[in-house]
């Protein structure tokens, strides 16, 4: 880990003293599709759904350097909010939902811009980095029956973050479309019970570039 971090000081401090060819995309999205990693309980039987309802979206900011004329390499940082998972029928008469949080992925990013001679510039993408994972939600399960709520109060471990997607520019406006995974372990307060609780999705965003 704390060579990814050096690797990342080092390509921030390449393109921060960069006399050109340097420019910012500021960027906002929203997920279209989502889902958590299924956790199960001791006994191998589902607890928690993978499905999500909700709203679940990010900014971001990421800085390139253009390394030629179809690549670009850079860094950048997100603020993410990650949909709510939907109850799931544990048992006959207990809903379960619960554990979702919220990340700030700092990762490297690249480019492959497609020369068409046009106005529209499409691209590829990918990001690698490391997800920072935070504000988990308790794990409530809710009696159908008489309508009690029990929660438990859950932790949640940063990991690794990456994303891979295409996108196209137009007189510095973008647009991306985006799969990308957040790996993430939770557990009960108190427990060194870890469960996966991975977020990925695919998502929508756009954005504006300002060159430097």
């Amino acid at each position: 880990m704390k060579k990814f971090f050096l690797f990342v000081l080092i390509v921030l401090s390449t393109i921060s003293f960069a006399e050109s060819d340097f420019y910012i995309n500021t960027k906002i999205g929203g997920d279209i599709t989502s889902g958590y990693e299924r956790t199960y309980d001791d006994n191998g039987k589902t607890l928690l759904n993978n499905k999500t309802t909700g709203f679940g979206g990010e900014v971001a900011v990421e800085g390139y350097k253009v390394l030629n004329e179809n690549i670009d390499l850079g860094v950048g940082v997100a603020y993410q909010i990650h949909a709510p998972r939907k109850h799931f029928d544990y048992t006959s008469n207990v809903d379960v939902s619960g554990v979702q949080y919220r990340s700030v992925p700092v990762y490297v990013t690249g480019r492959y811009n497609f020369l068409l001679n046009s106005k529209i510039d499409p691209y590829l993408k990918t990001n690698l980095g490391y997800s920072f994972n935070f504000d988990s939600s308790d794990l409530e399960a809710k009696n159908t029956t008489n309508g009690e709520t029990e929660k438990n109060a859950t932790d949640v471990d940063s990991g690794l973050y990456w994303g891979i997607g295409a996108g196209m520019e137009y007189k510095n406006y973008t647009m991306e479309l985006m799969y990308a995974v957040n790996k993430c372990k939770a557990s009960a307060k108190g427990s060194d019970s870890k469960k996966r609780a991975d977020y990925d999705r695919i998502s929508l965003s756009v954005g504006y570039r300002f060159n430097f």
